[in-house]
């Protein structure tokens, strides 16, 4: 007698593993490699500086291991508070905030901050940012050209709510301000996204795309729309995104500053 059974198996692919960068740190000593020991630890802030997060050890001096890490993790803290450590004598330590948005090695330099030359006097400059006349939170980098026509960072910063002074060391040269406008993440396959965040395609055309709700970024790359009328928001994966458009950066100057 014929049997109608037919044996069968069922598979069930996983889901997708999130989006994930390398990081990789090149250590420098006052600008220069050396071959001691350093170490980088990566926190949330300082108020979490007993939790440490990513540790990065150059045993040559010079690069350290590869860490792979959550980029939508990166991406929604923003700023990580990072302390280098060299401790050849004399010692060096060095803190700062830095961001990531993407894979690479990055150079991190643990130096005491005793740098040569004149470091110039504390001024301030008032910085205001307006997109399409409506004022916007945007980087601004101020640069000066001093006598000897050396050209040096005097400072920069955010301009949050669209204006801010921002703090300055001038040594008498003609300052000038750069505003640089949000460039955005260059997309990835089902990255989870935060309000407020920007998205370049991979083929850049003259629009980011800024997510208005939460989600996940397709698998594939989507057929990219410009801001049409009223600019509704549209699909992006499981999140909506409106068309932006991406402004080149403005520079403007020589102005003056407020020497403190």
């Amino acid at each position: 007698m014929a049997s109608l059974y037919t044996p069968y198996t069922l598979t069930l692919s996983p889901p997708p593993a999130p989006p994930h960068i390398q990081l990789q740190f090149r250590f420098l000593r006052d600008g220069e490699v050396t071959s001691a020991p350093k170490i980088l630890r990566l926190f949330r802030g300082y108020s979490d500086i007993a939790d440490v997060q990513l540790v990065f050890f150059a045993e040559g001096g010079e690069y350290s291991n590869t860490c792979s890490v959550s980029l939508a993790v990166f991406l929604a803290q923003g700023e990580w508070l990072a302390i280098g450590l060299d401790d050849a004598l004399p010692r060096r330590i060095r803190a700062t905030y830095l961001a990531f948005a993407e894979s690479g090695t990055y150079t991190f330099n643990i130096t005491s901050g005793e740098g040569g030359g004149q470091q110039g006097d504390p001024a301030r400059v008032a910085a205001r940012v307006r997109v399409e006349r409506l004022p916007v939170n945007r980087e601004v980098v101020l640069l000066e050209r001093p006598i000897d026509g050396e050209w040096r960072l005097a400072g920069y910063g955010p301009t949050p709510g669209g204006s801010v002074e921002i703090d300055l060391r001038v040594v008498g040269g003609d300052v000038y301000a750069l505003a640089v406008d949000d460039y955005g993440v260059r997309f990835v396959a089902d990255l989870a996204v935060q309000v407020g965040q920007r998205i370049r395609p991979t083929q850049y055309t003259g629009w980011v795309y800024e997510i208005t709700q939460a989600g996940q970024l397709p698998s594939v790359e989507p057929a990219w729309w410009a801001a049409v009328g009223e600019n509704p928001s549209q699909p992006l994966g499981t999140a909506r995104a409106v068309a932006r458009r991406y402004f080149q950066p403005i520079a403007l100057g020589p102005g003056p500053v407020e020497v403190v």
